[in-house]
Formats: structure tokens, sequence, C-alpha cells
């Protein structure tokens, strides 16, 4: 979307329900979904990578829409997926003939479409998912059986008054879940590869954590400020492995010069966040994992991810909260290892990435161990007190 009244006004409202303050009210869904994950990982440790991928989508779920993915085989994170795998092939430079060779958007769709084709199909699939949620959550709303939820107090402010017609709020609140699934579970994913390969890393961590917290109970929201190096580590993490490894694609609203480079208004323009995040100038041995690095830096996970851009991410400060509590917590009750073998060897862990935008690692062998029996009563004792119905914001 071009920048203009209508983005000004998507992104008003969107920062209004999902600025700092209202990201707030939020908690108690991560609360939960982290004692979910817990719970997991105590009974199917092997099955970590979907767990993660799991709670991630139910937060950002619950919070767009206040429907809750129980399990990762529910139905809608397979459409929900195949949303993200359509943008992962439109974000992928170059995947397009047109995108080299720009003469060829001038030939008829029938002689060389195969991209405006393919377009078609996409937003044809894209669109019908988000307008069928959009749909329902009108109508619960309606009758009064809508939970809280982001897009109930969306639709509640009346986007139609403001321009905003249904394909549009549809897309506006799909964006959610399209920026804050994949995005989240690929952060903790990276995180747990690096506990894997990082044992000391994971060793000071734990030492932070249960000097502040203890054996007695899990840490909580009022222990955050207490926890610098839990932060410093989730914006290594963010550093280490940029969930985005090239950046947004922007458009130039304007001509522009960039050390003696011309670049032309509407150029497409992209940061590449990896090589940034990898300046040796700026993060000395920069493929190591490090989170000392930021021990020092004032800025939250939100600030830093998103200084350099005034389209600053619109959900980052409800991510943060995603990854503290969850990261937090996997770090008290459980120990991360490499895997070993029948033979007592070390198994290293795979480092690749799935191929795509996002820095999506390839599934991981590793060891996850509960900490004592003490670890693993307290998160049984929690696990049955999550209670999901009537649900509602923090005040």
């Amino acid at each position: 979307m071009a920048y203009g009244p209508e983005w000004r006004n998507l992104r008003k409202h969107s920062h209004a329900l999902l600025n700092l303050s209202a990201a707030k009210r939020y908690t108690p869904m991560q609360e939960l979904e982290s004692k979910v994950v817990l719970h997991d990982l105590l009974n199917r440790p092997d099955q970590y990578y979907t767990i993660n991928r799991r709670y991630a989508t139910s937060v950002i779920m619950l919070v767009t829409y206040g429907y809750r993915v129980p399990s990762f085989e529910d139905p809608l994170i397979t459409k929900i997926f195949s949303v993200l795998e359509h943008l992962s092939i439109m974000m992928a430079p170059g995947h397009f003939a047109v995108e080299t060779i720009p003469g060829l958007a001038k030939l008829p769709q029938w002689l060389f479409g195969n991209w405006r084709s393919w377009g078609e199909m996409a937003f044809s699939h894209d669109s019908k998912i988000y307008l069928d949620l959009w749909e329902t959550l009108k109508r619960t709303t309606d009758d009064g059986t809508a939970n809280d939820c982001f897009s109930k107090d969306f639709y509640l402010n009346n986007p139609k008054r403001n321009g905003i017609d249904d394909l549009l709020a549809a897309y506006t609140c799909g964006g959610l879940v399209e920026a804050g699934s994949e995005t989240t579970a690929t952060t903790i994913n990276n995180w747990t590869l690096a506990m894997a390969l990082y044992p000391e890393v994971m060793r000071k961590a734990q030492e932070e954590v249960d000097r502040v917290v203890g054996s007695g109970r899990m840490p909580g929201w009022e222990d955050e400020e207490n926890l610098p190096y839990i932060r410093a580590m989730i914006k290594e993490t963010l550093r280490w492995r940029p969930v985005n490894k090239f950046g947004m694609y922007h458009s130039l609203s304007e001509d522009d010069w960039y050390e003696g480079h011309f670049i032309p208004k509407d150029s497409v323009v992209v940061l590449n966040w990896w090589a940034i995040q990898r300046d040796e100038n700026r993060y000395p041995d920069p493929d190591a994992f490090e989170p000392s690095r930021y021990l020092d830096s004032p800025l939250t996970a939100a600030e830093y991810i998103n200084s350099h851009d005034p389209r600053s991410c619109p959900g980052v400060h409800l991510a943060e909260k995603s990854l503290f509590i969850v990261i937090s917590r996997t770090l008290w009750g459980f120990n991360i290892q490499k895997k070993r073998g029948p033979d007592g060897k070390v198994v290293e862990p795979a480092t690749k990435m799935m191929p795509g935008f996002l820095s999506v690692p390839t599934p991981f062998e590793c060891d996850i161990t509960c900490r004592s029996e003490k670890h693993r009563r307290i998160i049984e004792e929690e696990f049955e007190g999550v209670n999901f119905d009537g649900l509602t914001y923090k005040s």
C-alpha cells in the first residue's frame, strides 16, 4: 500500500490497539499459553519445533481474533501457513522473470502472464481466508459472543467511517497473523538452537533466573526488569538470526541519492538486515552468540529492532512480551543440550535455514530435559490451573 491517507488511517488504528500500553492487555493470553508450552515440553520434548510454532500462532490468533489454536494439527493453522507460503514466494527477490526483465509486464497475460495468474490465485486464496475470519468476527461481535481481541476493537471503532472497507479490514487483521506467527516461532526456535550450541550462555542465563526468581515459582512479568541478561539474550537472538533476512521492502516516495548512486522515485529498496547485523565494526565476532553485547544497551528489544524504521511493526511490543515470557520460563524449567546418539557421541545440530525471506531454521535435534522434579511438579500444577474459558483483557 502506498503512503497516504488510507495508510495513515490503518496505522493509526493498529498502533492505538497494539502500542506498549495496549499490549499489556494481552498478557493473560501469553501467560497461559507459555504454561502450555512448558507442559508440552515435559511430555514430548522432541516436538519442541512445532510446540513453539503452535504457541506463537495461538497467541497471535487469540490477540487478533479471540481464537485459540489447541494443537498444530488445527485446520486453521494449515490455512494460515499456506498464506505465509504465498507471502514467502512474493517476497523472494527475482522469483518471477518480470522482476529481472520489467518489459515482460507489457506482454498480454495469455502470452507471458504466469506471475499475474499466480498473483490472482494467491489473492483469491488468501482473501477468502481473511474475509471468512473477518465475517465470523463481525457476526459474533454483533450477537455478543465474540471474545475480547484486536479485531473486535477494530470493528467496534467502525472502520467504514474512516474509508476502510471489509476487504481492507480483513487484510489489516490478517496481516497481524502473518507478521506475528512464523516470525515469533522462528525467533524462539533460533534461540533454542543457540542454547544447544552455546551451553555457557544458557548456564549464565539460568544463573540469573535462579538468583532472581528461585526454583519455587515460574518467572513472571514482574521479573522482567530484574532479568537484564534474558532481555539481552532476546536482542542477541534477533541480531544473530534476524527474523527477516532482507528487511521489509520499501518504495521511495521521492528521488534520492545514496553514496553517489541515484535512486529514482518508486524504486523498491531493502535494508539487508543480515549484512547490517554482521557488520564487524559494530559487532566483533558477529557469528558468535554473545548476549553481553547488549547488557549496557538502554533500548528494549522492540526499540532495537525497529529503531531504523518509521514504519515500525505495530505488534512489536506484543512480540517482545511473547518472547520474554516463554524464553524465561523455558530456561527456568529446562536444560537444552546437544543430542547424543546411541553410541554416546554428540550429534551436532543442523544450523541451516529454510529457503525464503525469513530466517526459519531447519528442524534440528537437541535434548530438552526438565531441570528437577521440583520444576516438573510446579509445571504440572500450573498447567492444571490453565483455563482459557471466558479469557478477557487484563484491566
